[in-house]
């Protein structure tokens, strides 16, 4: 008759038999490992991905000239105000933001503008310092103070952009003269000087 083995030693048997089977193996040293057999991230390696650097939506300055009654004299003279524009600054997106006109806000600070109001700045290109701004119509009307007015606001404005010393004008790509700051008609470019009578104080 055989002998029963006590459950406490079969427990014992069973779960040093588990304990073998479920253990990793010993080396006697390093080993060398293939690089496939390691994952990705460990080998340091990185996929090839595209990348799309979005806009931080940051803004640059730029001053536009409007019309502002000179408490001291009464009379208008150029007032410069400040906008927001995409970079980089340009001189269309500059006379853009004038022939916009003043907000209703710098309307009742007492701003007002020369320019007509459906007149669309179709380019202002800079070729040699001189910007020439090519509208789509004739923007300077009324009295002469006025359409000089008008003139003066432009040119100020686009002098203000850097590497501008002078503006002629254009209406739908046909070269026009205009009048400078005497009331005398010229196609010659005008600069800042050009219109001394309303420069800002």
């Amino acid at each position: 008759m055989r002998r029963r083995l006590p459950l406490w030693l079969v427990a014992l048997a069973v779960g040093a038999a588990l304990a073998a089977a479920c253990s990793a193996p010993l080396d006697s040293g390093p080993r060398t490992l293939r690089a496939a057999s390691i994952p990705a991230d460990l080998r340091g390696e990185t996929t090839t991905t595209s990348t799309t650097i979005l806009s931080t939506g940051e803004s640059e300055e730029v001053t536009i000239y409007f019309i502002k009654q000179d408490p001291s004299t009464l009379n208008d003279r150029l007032a410069a105000v400040k906008r927001l524009v995409s970079p980089p600054v340009t001189v269309q997106k500059a006379v853009q933001n004038l022939f916009a006109g003043p907000t209703t806000q710098e309307r009742l600070q007492g701003y007002r503008t020369a320019i007509t109001g459906d007149t669309t700045v179709l380019s202002a290109l800079i070729e040699a310092h001189i910007a020439t701004v090519n509208v789509s119509k004739i923007f300077a009307v009324g009295s002469p103070t006025e359409q000089i007015n008008a003139f003066a606001q432009v040119v100020f404005t686009a002098a203000d952009v850097a590497g501008v010393t002078g503006v002629l004008f254009a209406v739908n790509r046909h070269p026009q003269e205009v009048p400078s700051g005497d009331g005398s008609s010229t196609s010659v470019p005008l600069g800042r000087g050009s219109y001394a009578q309303v420069t800002p104080r």
